[in-house]
């Protein structure tokens, strides 16, 4: 994947065209977090592969708090470098 898919990618995801991802635009229950399966069921409309476990690995990153979910913008910013760096998205 190229940074241009991904930076598209989360351009289709921001619903309200601010130019920034929230949490709200990013988890589908609406409940204010990402959970692991929300972010397993993205990197698989991404076309990963792994995606469970790429899931397990960018919440392990990601969720500094360690409640299970992603649900702060620090969090979220960890997520964003954490895929960056780990998932196959280059310049």
């Amino acid at each position: 994947m190229t940074e241009q898919q991904f930076v598209q990618w989360l351009n289709d995801i921001d619903t309200n065209k601010d130019g920034m991802i929230s949490k709200e635009e990013l988890h589908t229950n609406k409940d204010g977090k990402i959970s692991k399966e929300e972010l397993r069921k993205a990197l698989h409309d991404l076309g990963l592969h792994f995606t469970r476990w790429r899931a397990g690995r960018g919440m392990a990153h990601g969720d500094l708090n360690h409640n299970r979910y992603i649900d702060g913008n620090d969090e979220l910013e960890k997520l964003i470098a954490y895929a960056k760096n780990r998932w196959g998205i280059v310049n």
